[in-house]
């Protein structure tokens, strides 16, 4: 099912799509729809089992629930669980399910049906879930309709974990499979699965008989329009009704009547990754002049008009584990042509991959941004832009990057531990594989409050040191939205629509 659209056949696509729409909000009938432009959708199946992309998330949010979720502002409230506790050392946790609460087909939610979820998700480790779950050893029922869940090691932080998986009932899935599952889904969130049309768009219906607050909206269309303009004008002409924006289209919609910008704070760090191993990169002279090359301040305040932070944590202020006291990330040219001048450094080129649209707005510019300030240090960047899909094969497939690349991680889970595993616990964006990374990612999960805290300020000056991973900023997350649409971003980046409205009747 998986295929590749050329980029401007995607742009025509998108816009011939857009046209056809009917505005939103315009009648009575649909005002009680939503059209959401997304960005993508899920490279795999739309399977919450296998799939964790941010694009099936705002399906998944809408269609199923979870344990507990995260608000707007990212604080963890009880969900289908309505408490919990822990052990000692962190190894066993309890939830207590909530009762009364039904699947679409109308069979009720078990705590049987939260242990298949999860052991299910073990079961499948090439899947996304199971790629951050590796803490996770077993769930069994409990008594008095718990489920307790059994880690292999220490985590502080599972809480966070179950906010980002959705429950799925045991004899459907058990009888259909992951494909037979992904195209006639069942969940138990306030609405239903409608249809999907791969490339085209996701579509839901209000689930009548939701245990909890109803959803005011009757239809959710998830209509995927890769191209910034085309979903700035979709919602400018009424053909759309949320989309994010890219940074350097606000200034221009501020004061539109059309539209009406909503911004949040991201969870996500834009980072350069880098091969460690390979080439020129090898060479930690080499890595450390890149990080002082780059001229972080710049590209937020030119290529991004200064809507995102300079990070150099790699990991959001927003988001578990952040140390609001760590030191500001260092831009000394001077220094940088000094240690390359030091390193040896011949002029071999060295290779930059970044995606051309995608996950990371203006991407292009800032790859280009980047090879300037390395330019001016001495260094040969030759840059090799690419589609999204192509690129995330490359990073979080079996295929090495040769040596830098753009990309981002904005963690569902609101917490530090998905991404600091995947660059410095052996998973896709660690490539130096150092043990005292590894050990110092091990060391976060067995503490909580402050220590936590302090345990991964030691991990990214650990990381600082041996300039393995580049932090470059924190972006705002812009929408645009239709004026008469009731909707607030969230912290987490999705798109949810649960408590979407365009007012009263």
């Amino acid at each position: 099912m998986r295929f590749t659209m050329p980029a401007a056949l995607a742009v025509l696509t998108a816009a011939a799509l857009l046209t056809g729409c009917a505005p939103a909000g315009s009648s009575s009938t649909s005002a009680k729809e939503i059209v959401v432009g997304a960005v993508t959708e899920p490279e795999k199946l739309p399977d919450p089992i296998i799939d964790g992309s941010l694009a099936g998330y705002n399906y998944y949010f809408a269609a199923f629930d979870q344990l507990a979720r995260f608000d707007e502002a990212g604080k963890i409230n009880p969900l289908l669980a309505t408490a919990w506790e822990h052990n000692e050392d962190f190894t066993r946790w309890t939830f207590t399910i909530r009762e009364g609460v039904k699947f679409h087909n109308g069979e009720p939610v078990r705590a049987a049906d939260v242990a298949f979820t999860y052991n299910t998700i073990k079961a499948n480790p090439t899947g996304d879930p199971a790629s951050y779950m590796e803490m996770f050893e077993s769930a069994a029922v409990g008594p008095r309709n718990t489920v307790v869940f059994t880690l292999n090691a220490a985590y502080s932080a599972w809480p966070t974990i179950v906010t980002g998986v959705s429950i799925v009932p045991e004899s459907v899935y058990t009888r259909l499979g992951s494909a037979g599952f992904a195209a006639a889904p069942v969940g138990s969130g306030p609405f239903r699965f409608d249809h999907y049309t791969r490339g085209i768009e996701y579509v839901l219906t209000r689930n009548p008989d939701y245990w909890g607050t109803p959803a005011q909206l009757e239809k959710v269309t998830f209509k995927t329009v890769a191209d910034a303009d085309a979903r700035l004008n979709g919602v400018q002409s009424g053909s759309l009704d949320v989309a994010l924006i890219a940074p350097n289209q606000v200034a221009a919609v501020t004061d539109s009547a059309s539209v009406k910008v909503r911004s949040m704070n991201s969870n996500g760090v834009t980072f350069l990754g880098m091969n460690s191993t390979a080439g020129p990169l090898a060479n930690e002279r080499v890595r450390a002049a890149i990080g002082l090359a780059i001229d972080r301040a710049a590209i937020v305040e030119t290529v991004l008009a200064g809507r995102a932070t300079v990070d150099n944590q790699l990991i959001a202020a927003n988001v578990g584990g952040f140390d609001p006291n760590y030191p500001a990330a260092q831009h000394d040219p001077t220094k940088a042509a000094q240690l390359i001048a030091e390193s040896g450094y011949a002029g071999q080129p060295i290779p930059f991959q970044y995606a051309t649209n995608g996950r990371i707005p203006l991407s292009s510019e800032i790859a280009q941004a980047i090879q300037g300030d390395l330019a001016e240090v001495g260094l040969n960047v030759t840059l090799q832009g690419t589609d999204q899909a192509s690129l995330s094969q490359i990073i979080y497939g079996k295929k090495a990057v040769a040596g830098l690349y753009l990309n981002t991680y904005a963690p569902s889970t609101m917490d530090g531990d998905a991404p600091i595993s995947s660059m410095f616990g052996g998973q896709q964006n660690d490539y130096a594989m150092l043990p005292e990374t590894k050990a110092l990612v091990a060391a976060t999960r067995t503490v909580s409050g402050p220590a936590r805290v302090a345990a991964y300020s030691a991990l990214f000056r650990l990381n600082d040191a041996r300039a393995l991973l580049i932090g470059l900023y924190t972006p705002d997350t812009s929408y645009a939205v239709d004026p008469a649409l009731a909707w607030t971003p969230r912290a987490d980046g999705m798109i949810t629509v649960h408590t979407a409205s365009f007012g009263k009747d």
